[in-house]
């Protein structure tokens, strides 16, 4: 995507998968979180919460509950993945969105098994706040999400590990960060913040993506 459009005119959707990992099959989503960033705010009534019923025969650990606080009888009717990814593909038909995510191949990983159906998707850039954050704070022992927003002074909220909440931390992290930059004059085109922060997908690119996620 080559452009001079500026970061605050941009509409960015921050993404987050909640999934569990059944042996020997890649991650399954069982939610997704998405909210819109609009002129560098958080734009709240666009916010959307989507719980997901897994493939038949899957079930959550008692970890996996423990984590996230949902359970396998919340799941019961709900839509599939590929429903609830529609519904996202079709948003991005609508305009040029740039997705955020935490770790963002985790998320691109589960996006790439529904491309083929997804094509507004497939065109969608994404970028990680861990990109940013290593461009920004180089010297951070890690960028784990809790560690970036105790690093920025950003409350975590009590519900993390659930999509949404994930969404809203994310976006701050995303937001503060830019502020940070901004001050100096920096990351204030598109062009640039996709040169530090942009990925590349197995589905624009060959590469392997990992399966596990150690970054959230």
């Amino acid at each position: 995507m080559g452009t001079d459009k500026f970061v605050r005119n941009t509409e960015f959707l921050v993404i987050d998968f909640e999934t569990i990992t059944p042996k020997g099959r890649p991650p399954e989503p069982i939610e997704l979180g998405m909210l819109r960033i609009i002129e560098n705010a958080i734009d709240r009534k666009a916010a959307v919460d989507f719980l997901i019923r897994p493939p038949q025969g899957l079930h959550l650990t008692k970890f996996d509950t423990e984590q996230t606080g949902i359970k396998e009888s919340d799941l019961i009717g709900k839509p599939s993945a590929i429903e609830v990814i529609k519904r996202i593909d079709r948003a991005c038909e609508k305009k040029d969105y740039v997705f955020i995510a935490q770790n963002a191949k985790y998320e691109a990983n589960i996006l790439s098994h529904y491309i083929e159906q997804c094509p507004a998707i497939a065109k969608t850039p994404i970028i990680d706040t861990i990109l940013i954050a290593k461009h920004v704070l180089p010297k951070l022992q890690n960028y784990k999400l809790d560690t970036l927003a105790n690093e920025l002074q950003i409350q975590i909220p009590r519900d993390r590990h659930r999509a949404l909440p994930d969404c809203v931390l994310t976006a701050k992290v995303f937001l503060r960060l830019l502020e940070m930059q901004n001050q100096k004059g920096k990351l204030k085109t598109l062009d640039e913040l996709l040169e530090v922060a942009e990925i590349q997908t197995s589905y624009n690119k060959p590469k392997q993506l990992t399966l596990f996620d150690f970054s959230k």
